[in-house]
């Protein structure tokens, strides 16, 4: 099998999640699509231009972030292995990204044309389906859930939920930027890690 059958593979499985597409739809979906490799560091979306893709991740991790006018920069979400990406209110506005995407390693994506997307949706019911189940877990279900974990979990419960929701990835990335996520200092990050380990160890010796 081809690698970009792979990927395409991997993009199917991932959609099942929230809408089985037929051969045909999925074969109008892949139509809209290219694959290809970014760098460690490339800005995939900048604030100075419009956003025109979604970002499928067959491989690697993206960054989204803001920076503001101090030069603060504010880690927004972490994305791994087959979760969508984008700046999505730049998409639906056509407006001037006020985030930025970053590609923290070396990375395989799928980028979906918006446009070619948003005229499945109207004119292919499992693609509307498929939008609104998606919208419904990630923007309603899930992003409810972030917003009331920031404000009710301590910084150790937010860090155990992230581990839990990202496997492997504090191995992968440098810890500053799982801390930037979190809305802590890498200092506070290290102290928590270096607790829960310390508890492990008691843990297993008892």
């Amino acid at each position: 099998m081809k690698k970009s059958e792979e990927y395409f593979k991997q993009l199917r499985e991932a959609c099942k999640q929230y809408y089985e597409f037929s051969d045909e739809s999925f074969e109008a979906f892949k139509n809209i699509c290219f694959i290809k490799e970014v760098k460690k560091g490339e800005v995939l979306q900048d604030t100075y231009s419009k956003a025109k893709y979604i970002y499928f991740i067959c491989k690697g991790i993206l960054r989204t972030y803001y920076l503001n006018e101090e030069g603060t920069i504010y880690t927004k979400n972490l994305f791994s292995e087959n979760y969508f990406s984008a700046s999505k209110v730049s998409l639906l506005t056509k407006e001037d990204s006020y985030l930025n995407i970053e590609a923290l390693e070396d990375s395989v994506l799928i980028y979906i044309d918006f446009e070619g997307y948003k005229n499945l949706i109207d004119t292919n019911m499992q693609f509307k389906d498929f939008y609104i189940n998606y919208l419904e877990k990630n923007w309603v279900i899930v992003k409810e859930k972030n917003e009331i974990s920031l404000i009710i979990d301590d910084a150790t419960t937010r860090y155990l939920n992230f581990i839990k929701n990202n496997p492997n990835i504090e191995n992968r990335i440098s810890l500053h930027h799982i801390a930037n996520h979190l809305g802590i200092t890498p200092t506070q990050l290290s102290r928590i890690r270096k607790k829960l380990k310390s508890t492990y160890v008691n843990d297993k010796r008892n």
